[in-house]
């Protein structure tokens, strides 16, 4: 059996909490890293909002075990745009959940 590939985002404290959070509201696979592969591959932004509250000093660690078709579906949104694969995963989850308060506000007018 073939070994799988390790990822690493490191995430504010913020969006590290809210996946959770967000998982376990809906029912999804709770665990931080299976969250983030659901945003890789059910969120299409047209451009990434960078996360400018992030220090790395304070950064929550996610590891995240991907097969060679995800790891080379991860590079390639990479590398679409421009970004290392961690800095990637953390600007996906910061565009998320900004998308998602910006619908709420929308919705609430």
């Amino acid at each position: 059996m073939k070994k799988p590939h390790q990822i690493w985002a490191l995430l504010t404290p913020e969006m590290h909490k809210k996946l959770k959070e967000y998982a376990v509201q809906n029912k999804i696979a709770s665990t931080r890293a299976k969250m983030i592969m659901y945003i890789l591959y059910n969120f299409h932004p047209d451009q990434l909002l960078e996360d400018y509250t992030f220090q790395s000093k304070v950064g929550k660690m996610v590891n995240i075990k991907v097969s060679d078709a995800e790891l080379e579906y991860i590079k390639s949104l990479a590398q679409r745009y421009n970004v290392t694969i961690s800095r990637l995963l953390r600007n996906l989850v910061y565009t998320y959940f900004h998308s998602m308060e910006e619908n709420k506000m929308f919705y609430a007018k």
